[in-house]
């Protein structure tokens, strides 16, 4: 007959707390969790985008050309050239001022970006205020708006290393001859990347050259040899990827593979974590692999006996 005592023991032994099952559990979700995190607020942008796009395609025509004259009219004051479609269709209308640029109803969405070798598809909000940038990506101020123009250099600014989401970091992945484009009012401006380079912050010059030209900016470290384009996590350097205006050929974005250097999930900002679950899981692996021995070598005992 089965002593009481060894029963009660057996039983408080199955309660116990699967320690290492639950460590190896807990590392393996806190790797995943930069992975599951981005691909919701990826969802969540591209639901931005289509609410946006909606909302663009059903501006009437006539508000739709006026707001781009309006647009257009603005560059060429910043750019000092004239853009005589601008000025025929406003007719001596004073050109508005840069808050109410290309705004539907008040709203501070300008247009969404589209790169698609980095699967980036984001709204774009007047300003490079944290409102902005923490919902998508700002366009700086002081730089042309994304309607295009011949002395126009439009600036589109988006974090890099946000725990919770993935804007810029992906730009990094940008070669000469890849495109990306600005989607304004239905209206499509295609750009194809002609360089880049990393300056200090107070390095950008946001001065309108010859040419339709965008830039898309983002932070990065200075570089080296394994980073070329700097780091992610750090803002002490940015990274300017600088595109001129092409035609756009819908094939060269709906056929496009993404492609994000796997620095968009492992850097700076990111590393310490990792690590930390990383080193959970392959602890409740060792602890697990040591219970199993020790649990074979008990049968091996009793079937001894």
């Amino acid at each position: 007959m089965e002593h009481p005592a060894r029963h009660l023991r057996g039983r408080g032994r199955r309660r116990r707390l699967p320690i290492p099952q639950l460590l190896i559990v807990v590392g393996l979700v806190l790797c995943l969790a930069p992975v599951v995190s981005n691909l919701y607020w990826q969802q969540v942008a591209r639901e931005n985008v289509s609410s946006f796009t909606s909302t663009a395609e059903a501006v009437d025509p006539e508000t739709k050309q006026h707001l781009l004259a309006q647009a257009r009219a603005y560059n060429a004051r910043l750019g000092g050239y004239e853009d005589q479609w601008a000025n025929e269709a406003l007719a001596g209308e004073e050109v508005w001022e840069y808050d109410d640029q290309l705004s539907i109803d008040g709203d501070e969405a300008v247009g969404w970006v589209e790169v698609p070798k980095c699967g980036i598809e984001m709204t774009v909000y007047h300003g490079v205020g944290e409102p902005a940038l923490s919902s998508g990506v700002g366009h700086q101020p002081e730089t042309s708006l994304p309607v295009g123009g011949e002395r126009s250099h439009c600036y589109l600014t988006g974090h890099s290393g946000m725990r919770q989401f993935r804007v810029f970091d992906g730009i990094r992945a940008l070669e000469v001859g890849d495109v990306f484009a600005v989607h304004v009012l239905g209206d499509t401006y295609a750009y194809r990347v002609t360089g880049w380079e990393i300056v200090d912050p107070d390095g950008v010059d946001v001065t309108p050259g010859d040419g339709d030209l965008c830039t898309l900016v983002t932070c990065t470290t200075s570089p080296d040899p394994w980073n070329p384009k700097g780091r992610i996590g750090i803002n002490d350097k940015r990274l300017l990827v600088h595109g001129e205006r092409c035609e756009y050929d819908p094939s060269e974005f709906e056929g496009a593979e993404a492609s994000p250097a796997t620095s968009v999930y492992v850097n700076d900002n990111t590393r310490p974590a990792l690590i930390a679950a990383a080193l959970l899981a392959l602890t409740g692996l060792a602890l697990f692999v040591m219970w199993a021995v020790r649990r074979v070598r008990r049968r091996g005992v009793r079937s001894e006996r």
